[in-house]
This record gives structure tokens, C-alpha cells and sequence, in this order.
């Protein structure tokens, strides 16, 4: 019995690797940012994303020519990501309270989702702005939490504030949030070992609300 020969498979042409399914970028970065959730940035390979997104390595290679490539799209996603998730509780006329809770909120829990998070921003973001690199990006990001902060001021006219450097805001906004996901230790040991995480975020996302809102000093009596 006679078995036809296989046809010969025409060479791929050069470009686009061939895809699983039709994955794209997007799925790619999605891919990477689950990798990060269980690895550091500097462990991470593209092998293990490859993997993960179901493709050859090749093809994250073609639309992010590197490793590195795929960490600042990554970064990039994750910054965007927050901003566009708390945009419509911080741009509304919601009380300046409710939304500057929101803001803290989302803040953290970008972190507590993304442990690797402040990392990525360091080198990806602030690194390669210092380095001459990649300003637009630094940029970029940097405008859409500023708008957001803004926003978070001033968009409901019947709440007026006082007059602030909005930027100092953003600042401390980061800083303030930056560390309490990390600082498991050092919750245990003020607030015990059996302090409920969950309600600790609570209730430090409301202190600090009410601490931006009016202060440390005690207000002073009104006058008869």
C-alpha cells in the first residue's frame, strides 16, 4: 500500500510569529502582569510568559523586542489600569471625603494585587526618565494621575478647598499608600497578630481621610 507523501509546509514569511488563537499584545501584557503576581520582575522570563499566554516566545519577542520591552508595557498597563478603575468615583460630584477614599483605596489595592508593583514603576518609569530613555511615558502617566487629583478637588463646586499645591498632594497620595501593603510586620505588631487585614485597610484608608481632610490640630471652639 502507497502513502502519499506530506506536502511540504512553505517557509513562514518573515514578520508576525505565528499566533495561538489569536493572541495579541494585549493578551501578552495581561500574561506578564499574572506572571508578576507570583514572580519578581528580575526572575521573570519570557519563556514562562510564553507559557503562560500559550505562544511561542518569538512572537512576544516580535511586538515587544525584549524582555524589557514587555516589562515597561506591563508597568504601563498596570498605572493606566488604576487610573481608569477609580476615574468615575474621583471625577464626579461625589463628596471630596468619598472620593479622595476611593482614590486611597484603589491605590492600595493595586498593590496588594500587584506586590511587585512600585518595582516595576521605579525601573520602567522613573529609571529610564533619569536615564534620558523614555520621558513620554513618565509623562504620560504623570499627567493622568495629576488630572485625576484635580479632578478629585475641585469637580464638585458646592465643596470648595482650600488653596493647595496639587502636586505635593499626588506626592504624598503615593507615599502614603506605598508602604502599608508591605508593612505586614509592622501591622501585626502594633495591632496584634489577629487584627483582620481587611479591616485594618478600612480603617486606614478613613484615617487618612479624615487626617487630609482636617488635620491633626483640634479644631478651636466657636466663639459665643
Amino acid at each position: 500500500m502507497t502513502t502519499t507523501p506530506a506536502k511540504p509546509r512553505k517557509p513562514r514569511a518573515k514578520g508576525r510569529p505565528d499566533a495561538v488563537d489569536g493572541v495579541g499584545p494585549e493578551a501578552l501584557v495581561q500574561a506578564t502582569i499574572e506572571e508578576l503576581r507570583h514572580t519578581t520582575p528580575q526572575a521573570l522570563t519570557l519563556a514562562a510568559v510564553a507559557q503562560r499566554a500559550g505562544v511561542h516566545p518569538a512572537l512576544i519577542r516580535y511586538y515587544f523586542g525584549s524582555k524589557d520591552g514587555l516589562l515597561t508595557a506591563a508597568t504601563q498597563q498596570l498605572v493606566e489600569g488604576e487610573h481608569d478603575t477609580v476615574r468615575p468615583s474621583v471625577q464626579s460630584h461625589a463628596p471630596l471625603g468619598d472620593k479622595l477614599a476611593a482614590r486611597l483605596r484603589g491605590m492600595i489595592e493595586l498593590i496588594e494585587a500587584n506586590p511587585h508593583f512600585h518595582r516595576l514603576v521605579l525601573d520602567q518609569i522613573y529609571q529610564k526618565s533619569a536615564e534620558g530613555k523614555d520621558n513620554a511615558l513618565l509623562n504620560r502617566v504623570t499627567s493622568r494621575g495629576m488630572q485625576l487629583t484635580v479632578s478629585m478637588l475641585h469637580d464638585n463646586p458646592q465643596t470648595p478647598v482650600r488653596a493647595i499645591d496639587p502636586r505635593f498632594l499626588h506626592i504624598a497620595l503615593i507615599g502614603l499608600t506605598e508602604f502599608f501593603t508591605a508593612a505586614g510586620p509592622l501591622l501585626s505588631e502594633l495591632f496584634g497578630e489577629d487584627a483582620d487585614p481587611a479591616e485594618l485597610k478600612t480603617r486606614y484608608v478613613n484615617f487618612l481621610t479624615d487626617l487630609m481632610l482636617h488635620g491633626l490640630a483640634e479644631p478651636s471652639a466657636n466663639p459665643d
